[in-house]
């Protein structure tokens, strides 16, 4: 994107990473934020309800990111959501709390009625799956989708408006339209 698109200005005010963690507070949840940048860190400083870590390098993507929050997590149950869909609403994120209540022993992920998001989810994290993850790792997989076909889950369709993500200016555009 050419510049730090947690820090961008969200319509609603604020910025998009202002505007996830403003959601997660709003369900109640606490909020782990795991970052390398600075920026995000002094932004959520004083944010009651969010804990920030730091994330070293080297960044090598969401999985890699998943497991240095695990080794700082307990078991039990992860909310997984990212900074790059900003029009995300409270309601789908409260269906997809509902959907896992039904079985939570079981992953839900995020469709978009195309494809899995998988990086809004919810994980019930357990050493089992923990070490699945470690094991993709190491084997130089670092692809989120992989690890997901290896752990029981289901997904869950919600508002695909509401699941775009934006990882260039072309995306930044269309979520502008």
């Amino acid at each position: 994107m050419g510049h730090d698109k947690a820090l961008m200005p969200h319509p609603a005010g604020g910025t998009w990473l202002s505007h996830i963690t403003g959601l997660l507070i709003e369900l109640g949840l606490p909020v782990k934020v795991l970052s390398g940048h600075p920026g995000h860190q002094q932004q959520l400083l004083l944010v009651p309800g969010v804990e920030v870590f730091v994330e070293p390098p080297p960044w090598d993507g969401p999985l890699q990111a998943l497991n240095r929050l695990l080794e700082q997590h307990e078991q039990g149950p992860l909310f997984v959501a990212p900074v790059d869909m900003p029009n995300l609403r409270l309601g789908a994120l409260q269906t997809l709390i509902s959907s896992w209540q039904q079985q939570p022993d079981i992953a839900v992920v995020a469709h978009d009625g195309h494809r899995l998001q998988p990086l809004l989810g919810i994980y019930p994290f357990s050493s089992r799956l923990h070490r699945v993850l470690v094991e993709e790792l190491n084997q130089g997989n670092s692809s989120w989708n992989y690890w997901l076909s290896r752990i029981p889950y289901r997904s869950v369709t919600l508002p695909a408006i509401q699941l775009l993500n934006a990882n260039s200016q072309v995306d930044l555009a269309a979520l502008q339209r």
